[in-house]
């Protein structure tokens, strides 16, 4: 035995006995030619993989609007600034904390969260929902499930055209299920329908001159006043500045590019409501007229949004994004703007989804030099619908436990990752995301035969993750499957054949019912920034949906049917049950260049801790209903 090869990262320790056998030499010679190119790196290259943990530049608080009317949204509100969380509703979660601990210890490319369930579950413990999603959610199931069965018929232009991913998916048609590209008339669309959540946070549209009256000597001369300064006067005492003309709630979704907000063009309907902020372009001094002057439309599926183009400076917090383009809401049709409590809506996808070349908001970011690090991230409470975070350039350690690691970016359209496998409990069922007419090779390479050397770089991914240091940017991506993470959809979705195997392994049953064996872990392999294969085992507590019925209490697996466009796809979308999860960073990288992107995910805590921190950090800002 020639004793222990160490190598010491971030928040890592590396740790191998090697015997001295024929069959190891050349093994050995590997990692000890490895250690030595990683020993060169230093940390930088643990910083490639992990997140160094600068802290965030500005933190918005979200409220998670469940389509439980206005009433209960305002309630929600009240609820959140009048509490006080006490430790000891954070009993279980620290333990879960733990938990995390103790399989990060276990080295490279464990599980994180992985832990042995009870017999049985408490229905407490289960992923909760609003009654109306849990309904939605029932509803999408049961009518692909007559489809499946022959029992309902779609109209034939409709199967040819859209498929069954049309049925109950309201405005996420456009979005993942559009034969083309989003262009002109059919960019994607950010869901509203009762299948999703939505996160709505605060910023501001257009400016003010400040002391009114003033007359600055140029555009380049004005001073941003936040709302932290004094708003009677301006550095200097003289200057002229500009204040904030609108401050606007917002749905913010990584799962597209939209940018919408409610203007003073709209005169009736929904957008209308005097008790909703509406955004004045007459009234801004940094307002610009767009060169185009056609009119935007976006149908989604349960309503439509109508508008011209318009140029203006977003502010966020400390930060602003200069002649920003968006669309300026002028008229509303459908149910669904009535219900969903929002005043405009802020994608924060890739520029290649943008419609008419359009410049995105994070290229607007990265373009203005707006923040130091061209990043923002999600903190998703899975309880308390007014407790939840976006922190833009940087995070909290408040909001996650452990590291967070890296995955790369490797289609930037949607905020798509690598998907290695999908399994339920031991069975791998990744394949079934293709037509069965091209599942044969992906099958042959499973199983086909290797060297030993490299069924043993396929099954663990360490020795790919030392000797590939030097090409952790590369785009190389050898699994047809991606993951996109949007902040968008609700629920985990699957297409093609394995949508009908994941309902049918796991059943809706009574939440007392479900133990282990019936409704087993789910595993998704992911590939990280150091080419290494990571698992993520989420558990029935964590996945099943619960909801009351008519005396007992029921649970429903969280998977939709979405068809992701081949030229996207095949993909699975880990949607808001994910992001409850695990917090999710959303990095562009130093420059923003296309090659760096890449998400982070940490193991979330939800704990008393969590929560008193977010009030802490925006004591004394305005919410949801307050003027």
């Amino acid at each position: 035995c020639f004793g222990f090869i160490k190598f010491e990262g971030r928040n890592s320790f590396f740790c191998m006995t090697v015997k001295y056998t024929r069959p190891h030499a050349l093994l050995f010679v590997l990692v000890i030619f490895a250690v030595l190119q990683l020993s060169s790196a230093g940390r930088e290259g643990a910083e490639d993989i992990f997140h160094p943990g600068y802290e965030a530049v500005h933190v918005m608080r979200l409220h998670r609007y469940e389509h439980n009317g206005r009433s209960s949204f305002l309630q929600a509100e009240s609820d959140w600034h009048a509490s006080h969380h006490h430790e000891v509703d954070a009993g279980q979660h620290v333990l879960d904390r733990d938990r995390v601990q103790r399989h990060r210890r276990g080295g490279i490319g464990s599980a994180l969260g992985q832990d042995a369930q009870p017999e049985h579950t408490a229905l407490s413990n289960f992923l909760r929902v609003s009654a109306q999603q849990a309904a939605a959610l029932k509803e999408h199931q049961s009518a692909h499930a007559l489809i499946q069965t022959g029992e309902t018929q779609l109209h034939g232009s409709e199967t040819q055209s859209e498929g069954l991913g049309t049925l109950r998916m309201g405005g996420k048609f456009l979005k993942y299920h559009s034969l083309v590209k989003p262009g002109k008339n059919k960019p994607a669309v950010t869901s509203l329908s009762a299948l999703a959540s939505q996160y709505v946070g605060q910023i501001s549209v257009g400016s003010v001159l400040h002391p009114a009256g003033c007359k600055p000597s140029s555009a380049e001369s004005l001073i941003y006043i936040g709302d932290s300064e004094d708003s009677n006067s301006t550095q200097g005492g003289s200057a002229c500045g500009v204040k904030d003309l609108a401050k606007i709630w917002m749905v913010f979704d990584t799962g597209s590019t939209n940018i919408w907000v409610a203007s003073d063009l709209c005169q009736e309907g929904p957008c209308a409501d005097p008790g909703r902020s509406r955004y004045d372009h007459t009234k801004s001094y940094t307002y610009k007229q767009s060169k185009d002057s056609s009119i935007l439309q976006i149908e989604f599926g349960t309503g439509r949004i109508v508008g011209p183009k318009g140029i203006d400076d977003f502010h966020i917090g400390p930060f602003t994004v200069y002649g920003q383009t968006f669309g300026m809401i002028q008229k509303v049709d459908g149910r669904v703007f009535e219900e969903v409590q929002f005043e405009g809506i802020l994608g924060l996808a890739f520029q290649a989804m943008s419609a008419n070349g359009v410049r995105s908001f994070m290229q607007g970011i990265i373009e203005n030099k707006a923040l130091e690090r061209n990043e923002f991230a999600f903190y998703f409470s899975p309880n308390v619908a007014a407790g939840n975070a976006l922190l833009w350039g940087g995070v909290d350690p408040h909001f996650y436990t452990g590291d967070i690691m890296y995955f790369p970016v490797v289609e930037p359209y949607y905020w798509s990752l690598e998907l290695l496998d999908f399994k339920i409990g031991d069975d791998s069922l990744i394949h079934l995301l293709l037509p069965e007419e091209q599942r044969s090779s992906i099958t042959a390479n499973q199983n086909s035969s290797s060297s030993w050397l490299q069924k043993l770089h396929e099954s663990t991914g360490w020795l790919q993750g030392l000797m590939g240091s030097s090409q952790r940017s590369e785009r190389r991506t050898n699994s047809p499957f991606k993951a996109i993470v949007d902040s968008g959809t609700t629920f985990f979705t699957a297409q093609g054949d394995l949508y009908p195997e994941v309902m049918r392994r796991l059943p809706a049953a009574e939440c007392s019912s479900i133990t282990k064996e019936s409704h087993p872990d789910l595993t998704y392999v992911l590939r990280n920034a150091a080419g290494n294969p990571h698992a993520f085992v989420i558990g029935s507590e964590q996945y099943m949906v619960s909801s009351e019925g008519e005396g007992s209490k029921w649970c429903n697996p969280p998977f939709m049917h979405i068809e992701v466009p081949s030229a996207h796809g095949p993909a699975m979308v880990f949607g808001e049950v994910w992001m409850r999860i695990y917090f999710s960073v959303f990095d562009r990288g130093p420059t923003g260049s296309l090659d760096e992107a890449r998400v982070g995910f940490g193991a979330a805590v939800h704990d008393a801790k969590a929560q008193n921190r977010l009030k802490a950090l925006l004591k004394g800002k305005p919410h949801f209903g307050q003027k």
